[in-house]
C-alpha cells in the first residue's frame, strides 16, 4: 500500500543545493571575503570626488550669510546664483586609502585617481594640511573683497610685507616676517609684483638696498640675492604677502571649505552686491578660480569634480580658469 497524505505532508523539505544555485553562493562567498581583504588594504593613491555647492548670495549652514557688507557701503538687491564649487578628498594623510574605494573610484566617471605624492608631501600631517588650506582661504577672502571694492572706484591702501623666510636663502637672517618693504635701491614698491619686477634689474649674487619698516621702525640694510637654479631668476628668498588696510568691513563665511579656489566667486559676490543690478542677469552660474589683489584668475585643482557639482545642482553657465 502507499503512503497515506499526512505521512507524506510530514516528510522534511528538499534541502540539497543544485550545481548553480552553489556556484553561485561560492561566487558571493568569495566577493564578500575579496570586499573585506580589499577594505583592510591601503593604497598610495587620493581620490578627488565631487563636493557640494554652495550659492555665495546665499547662506551657509544655520542662517549664517557667505558674505556680509559693512552698513556703511550702498548695496542693492540682486537675483540668481553665484555658486561656488568644491572638492572631497579621499586618501590624504591621516585618512588611507583603500583599494576598495579606489577600485569604486577608477570605475567612477566623476572621480580622478592621482598618486599622492603629486598632492601630498611625504612628511605633511593632516593638521599642518588643514592649518595651510585655512590660510589659504583667508587670503583669498581678503583678496576677494579688496578686487571687488577696488573695481568700484573704492580707494585701498597695500602693504608688501615678508611673510615667510626660507631657511639658508640669501635672506635668512637679514629680513624677517612682518618686515614691510618700503623701497628698494630708493625706488617705491606699491605691491609684490613690482618687488619681483625691481629685483630682476639687480646681477644675481650682489647686494640691493632695501629700505623696511620693522617694529615701527624705517630702517634700510643691504639684501644678498642670488639666481634660482630653475628659473634664472634673481631672489631673495622669502615669501611675500599684501597687507591691505580696508575702508569697509566685508565677512566671507566659508564654513569648514578651505583652499583658495573659491576666491573668484567670493569676488564676484561682492561686487554683484555693491553695484547696480544681478550680475547673472537671474541665471545659476558656477565657477571655480583663485583670485590675486591684482584681480588675477590663477588655476586650481579638481576642475572635472567641480563641473560634475554645478551640472547636479543646475548650473547654466561655468566660470574657469583659462
Amino acid at each position: 500500500m502507499g503512503r497515506s497524505v499526512t505521512e507524506r505532508r510530514s516528510r522534511p523539505p528538499h534541502t540539497r543545493i543544485g550545481v548553480r544555485a552553489g556556484a553561485v553562493l561560492a561566487t558571493v562567498a568569495v566577493a564578500v571575503l575579496a570586499g573585506s581583504a580589499l577594505e583592510l588594504v591601503s593604497v598610495d593613491r587620493v581620490v578627488y570626488q565631487p563636493g557640494p555647492v554652495y550659492d555665495t548670495l546665499g547662506e551657509i549652514g544655520e542662517e549664517r550669510r557667505i558674505v556680509s557688507l559693512d552698513e556703511d557701503l550702498q548695496t542693492y538687491p540682486t537675483e540668481g546664483h553665484l555658486w561656488f564649487t568644491t572638492i572631497h578628498l579621499d586618501g590624504g594623510p591621516g585618512d588611507d586609502l583603500s583599494a576598495w574605494e579606489w577600485l569604486r573610484a577608477e570605475l567612477d566617471p566623476a572621480a580622478t585617481v592621482v598618486p599622492r605624492e603629486e598632492v601630498f608631501p611625504e612628511d605633511v600631517t593632516a593638521e599642518q594640511v588643514r592649518e595651510q588650506n585655512t590660510e589659504l582661504m583667508q587670503h583669498s577672502q581678503q583678496d576677494a573683497a579688496v578686487v571687488a571694492l577696488r573695481a568700484t572706484g573704492v580707494d585701498i591702501p597695500e602693504d608688501i610685507v615678508v611673510a615667510q623666510v626660507i631657511v639658508d636663502a640669501p635672506a635668512d637672517g637679514v629680513l624677517h616676517v612682518d618686515d614691510q618693504i618700503l623701497r628698494i635701491d630708493g625706488e617705491p614698491m606699491t605691491n609684490a609684483r613690482a618687488v619681483q619686477d625691481r629685483l630682476q634689474e639687480v646681477e644675481p649674487g650682489t647686494s640691493v638696498p632695501m629700505t623696511l619698516l620693522r617694529e615701527e621702525e624705517e630702517l634700510t640694510i643691504q639684501v644678498p640675492t642670488k639666481e634660482d637654479e630653475e628659473s634664472g631668476r634673481t631672489i631673495v628668498g622669502v615669501y611675500l604677502a599684501p597687507r591691505y588696510d580696508l575702508p569697509y568691513e566685508v565677512s566671507i563665511d566659508a564654513g569648514n571649505v578651505g583652499g583658495p579656489s573659491a576666491g573668484l566667486m567670493f569676488s564676484l559676490a561682492v561686487y554683484d552686491q555693491v553695484t547696480p543690478g544681478a550680475l547673472t542677469g537671474g541665471r545659476s552660474v558656477a565657477g571655480t578660480g583663485t583670485i590675486s589683489g591684482s584681480g588675477a584668475v590663477g588655476g586650481i585643482g579638481g576642475i572635472t569634480q567641480k563641473m560634475y557639482a554645478a551640472q547636479e545642482a543646475g548650473a547654466s553657465l561655468f566660470l574657469a580658469p583659462s
